[in-house]
């Protein structure tokens, strides 16, 4: 009767771990894409990102997950920091405040801005995109969780999934590796972006990534559009490889609309983007929600038809005034289609 009931035992033990396994890897065939994603326009590995969320949310089955879309433990912190919905979770203590997203996506895009936008994570960012171990440690280090065997915990889910290798791919090729590492599915990946055309602007993501990166620019589209977008409108914001955030101007919307929208003041948007309160935007261009910079994210562009210094310089994040001075310009000065444009160094 021993030897039956330990053989019971191991069955199940057998069966709970095989039913764990595969938890865990339909939770990377839905959220691989997304993690990519957010890794080409944060630069957090995505192998780090999903190792979190299968640990956070138990492959996808927690409470927090399940009911708050919550896939990275985040707590409220201060109402400055979250005003958004929340739910009360025992975690390190009994009845915490935890944040509640619309969608997944918005949790994803929580976590990389939770990561990005805080100093006692600063050091992550000057480690080696690649090395997964010394992310996981720094992680542990900064204080992210409290579990002292929490970067291990990291390290063995990412070994046993090879998640290093969406570290180094862009996110059209995240169903080949997928296909690759675990076989065909028909669970469909979720991503956090729209109907796009695309324009590649060179990237600051190391090899062996490779040396330009997608950015997406998003078409013009119709009011109603607008309006069933505005329930998410988190997902619509996207980081420049200048390091600035930015939303692509919809046909209609106005700084008054945006700054509503984001709560943001309309005198602070306007500075950003170097128009007037009252200044109208351009469907399809770029507004930024930080300062941009003196230098453009390439190091020449070529002036394609529709284009103003004003756009170009939205297009590359930097300011239109430096725009006009790298490369000799008077202001008001309209550069002709097939100019080559400086946007780092002096134009000699």
């Amino acid at each position: 009767m021993k030897k039956k009931g330990l053989l019971i035992s191991l069955i199940l033990i057998c069966f709970n771990l095989y039913a764990q396994d595969s938890r865990d890897i339909d939770y990377i065939r839905t959220h691989a894409r997304l993690a990519v994603e957010e890794m080409h326009l944060y630069k957090i590995p995505a192998s780090i990102t999903l190792s979190q969320g299968i640990l956070e949310t138990g492959g996808g089955q927690s409470r927090l997950a399940e009911k708050a879309n919550n896939h990275f433990g985040i707590k409220c912190k201060s109402p400055k920091e979250w005003s958004g919905p929340t739910i009360s979770h025992t975690d390190d203590a009994p009845n915490e405040c935890f944040r509640v997203y619309g969608s997944v996506q918005e949790s994803y895009r929580d976590h990389s801005k939770f990561l990005a936008e805080r100093p006692y994570y600063k050091d992550l960012f000057k480690l080696d995109m690649l090395d997964y171990i010394a992310w996981a440690h720094g992680l542990k280090k900064a204080g992210y969780a409290t579990n002292p065997k929490y970067a291990g915990i990291l390290i063995s889910r990412i070994e046993k999934y090879n998640l290093d290798k969406f570290d180094r791919i862009h996110p059209e090729e995240v169903d080949k590796v997928l296909e690759n590492l675990y076989g065909k599915s028909n669970i469909i990946a979720l991503s956090g972006m729209t109907e796009t055309t695309k324009e590649v602007i060179k990237a600051t993501i190391p090899e062996p990534l490779a040396t330009v990166a997608t950015v997406t620019i998003e078409q013009p589209i119709k009011k109603i559009e607008i309006e069933k977008r505005a329930k998410n409108p988190m997902m619509r914001i996207k980081r420049h490889s200048v390091g600035v955030d930015y939303v692509i101007a919809y046909e209609g919307e106005t700084l008054a609309s945006l700054s509503k929208l984001y709560d943001f003041s309309i005198k602070d948007l306007a500075k950003y983007n170097e128009l007037p309160t009252s200044g109208k935007l351009t469907p399809g261009q770029l507004v930024f929600f930080g300062k941009k910079k003196n230098k453009g994210s390439d190091e020449k562009y070529t002036v394609q038809q529709g284009d103003t210094m004003y756009l170009i310089a939205q297009k590359m994040g930097m300011k239109v005034d430096k725009l006009y001075s790298l490369n000799k310009l008077k202001a008001g000065d309209q550069p002709k289609v097939g100019t080559v444009l400086h946007l780092r160094s002096r134009k000699r």
